[in-house]
């Protein structure tokens, strides 16, 4: 199958001449899963199945847990991935040059709530409910594991689906979530309900996503030029209208 979602090249494990794997979660608008238009893969995702095709034509897409994933790249059974810099993934990942796209995670309101927000501590009184592993900065990291440890009876949710966070601040059954800028504004658009929640404008962090290959994968060792031919691919797509153009149609 050409094409399942997109986050992680990967090699099978066997064969001589393996084929590309792509795998990723749903983290629109960076990456898709079950569209309803079969082309609509995400923004990085459509780069990368772009990329990927003039790599290996074969390359084959498939998803995989993040957690799983971060597992295989550093035992180097998966290769190639987008993420951000953090310095224990370099310890076992090398990263690319170029820019694939950038992300912020900000607070976010429920239309209702006139509270101002300009500080992480301005949550203290307020209901968040949290998409599972989002701790985009050190700072929001020990604020919010503090605030799961304290006896607080403020509701402190942590959730597994951005939608169902998206619908309660939008019927005031939370007060705030940190999420992903674009992720929100996507999703809370696609459920017709953009005008129920707010950016308030406090960024907790900016982070700019590369390309990176697995130390251990015996496609690094077989090919270290590898990353640098994704490099090239990324910084044609920019020099061409293609880039502009799903920039527009992704929102971005």
């Amino acid at each position: 199958m050409r094409w399942h979602s997109i986050f992680v090249v990967g090699f099978a494990a066997t064969a001589a001449a393996r084929p590309l794997t792509v795998s990723s979660p749903d983290w629109p608008p960076f990456y898709i899963q079950d569209s309803e238009k079969p082309l609509e893969h995400g923004f990085a995702g459509d780069i990368l199945d772009i990329c990927a095709a003039k790599i290996d034509p074969n390359a084959d897409f498939h998803a995989y847990p993040i957690r799983r994933m971060m597992k295989y790249m550093e035992r180097g059974e998966l290769d190639i991935n987008i993420m951000s810099f953090k310095p224990d993934r370099a310890l076992f990942m090398d990263y690319g040059k170029e820019m694939v796209f950038e992300n912020s995670y900000v607070v976010w309101k429920r239309r209702s709530l006139s509270n101002s927000i300009s500080s992480i501590h301005y949550l203290d009184s307020l209901r968040i409910a949290q998409l599972v592993g989002i701790r985009p900065s050190d700072e929001f990291r020990e604020w919010f594991d503090l605030r799961l440890k304290s006896k607080s009876e403020i509701d402190t949710l942590v959730l597994n689906n951005t939608d169902q966070i998206v619908k309660m601040l939008a019927h005031d059954r939370s007060d705030v979530t940190v999420s992903s800028l674009a992720e929100m504004k996507w999703r809370s658009n696609k459920l017709g309900l953009s005008k129920y929640v707010v950016n308030t404008g406090l960024v907790i962090k900016k982070q700019d996503y590369f390309l990176v290959i697995a130390k251990a994968s015996p496609l690094y060792k077989r090919d270290p030029q590898i990353l640098n031919k994704f490099d090239s691919c990324v910084t044609r797509l920019k020099s061409t209208g293609r880039w502009a153009q799903l920039q527009k149609y992704y929102g971005l």
